[in-house]
């Protein structure tokens, strides 16, 4: 599962077609499960082509949106996280922040990668009480080189462009 805290808070359609223009060989469903929501009627479970996400309030407090997109490969999910957190960044103008495991400090559970305007910024949100509406901010410590990633149109990890 990939996740992400949007800024600003997009339409089911334009989620769909983020994800879409990413991985176009994949049908992007939008699918509130963990809320109860049926099954949408042309998602096919048994089609490992089918995906889908989940569009929610967020605890992050300068992040109003969280989506998490299911039934994506198992392997190298957080540079998909990355990849395709950066996307919606750029693509919508805006900051996004996803779950991130520094590699130096593979423990410490604060960190995160905060995308603006799809530049990539190390983020700790260790001081931000989630679900509380003055917490203090997810702070922003300093630009952050990733690594340059390539998937193809079904969400695999490929190496080289």
């Amino acid at each position: 599962m990939e996740e992400f805290y949007l800024s600003k808070v997009l339409s089911t359609a334009q989620i769909q077609e983020c994800f879409r223009d990413a991985m176009p060989s994949l049908t992007v469903f939008e699918w509130a499960m963990m809320i109860g929501d049926q099954e949408p009627m042309e998602f096919d479970s048994a089609d490992p082509m089918h995906i889908f996400f989940e569009a929610s309030t967020s605890e992050v407090p300068q992040f109003p949106q969280h989506v998490a997109l299911y039934r994506t490969p198992n392997e190298d999910w957080e540079a998909r996280s990355l990849w395709l957190g950066q996307k919606l960044s750029a693509t919508y103008g805006m900051a996004v922040l996803v779950p991130f495991t520094h590699p130096a400090q593979p423990h410490y559970p604060y960190y995160d990668i905060v995308f603006q305007d799809g530049s990539p910024y190390l983020a700790d949100d260790s001081e931000t009480e989630f679900g509380e509406p003055d917490a203090k901010p997810v702070q922003i410590l300093e630009v952050y080189a990733l690594p340059e990633v390539h998937f193809d149109t079904c969400g695999n990890l490929r190496n080289t462009p």
